[in-house]
């Protein structure tokens, strides 16, 4: 599943909300064009902007839409109640793996950060993907930390940013 082209489609947002069909289409493009796996609900698909139910609904619509296609589904939020229900219904609905970055509105600690991490892996029964994304969350994540979660049970693969 992290070999090959992981494409992560926006989900589109209108005023009134999700357009269920144009995110639809951009899955079957994606099925299409054979992409390797599929990231729902990233960076670009706007995650911390939707709410629970809508992500519940991109998530289940993602792994339906994929055919096969392995779904990657993103469960980031600023509290960890709110990351551990988003893994709930990201593996309700069939997710192949989840992606995670730790957000939050204070600067986090190395230990804020693992913990999050050891909490969410406990409740796993799918791959978890760290997602390293210091221009977004303003964490910046070490050498030592990587191999400290490299060392949980479900951590599968690390999502870095561009290298310049």
């Amino acid at each position: 599943m992290f070999r090959g082209l992981s494409a992560f489609p926006l989900t589109p947002v209108g005023r009134d909300g999700m357009d269920d069909g144009a995110f639809a289409r951009l899955i079957d493009r994606l099925v299409a064009a054979g992409v390797d796996s599929i990231g729902a609900l990233g960076s670009t698909g706007s995650y911390m902007y939707l709410d629970r139910a809508e992500r519940a609904r991109i998530a289940a619509q993602a792994v339906e839409r994929a055919a096969g296609t392995p779904v990657i589904v993103g469960v980031g939020a600023l509290r960890t109640e709110h990351v551990l229900a988003h893994v709930d219904d990201a593996q309700s609905a069939g997710a192949d793996a989840v992606l995670l970055a730790p957000v939050s509105y204070q600067p986090l600690t190395v230990d804020d950060v693992f913990g999050l991490y050891e909490d969410v892996d406990r409740e796993l029964s799918v791959p978890l993907v760290v997602y390293d994304n210091p221009a977004t969350t303003g964490f910046e994540f070490t050498d030592e930390l990587y191999a400290a979660l490299a060392r949980l049970a479900n951590v599968a693969a690390i999502k870095l940013p561009g290298v310049p």
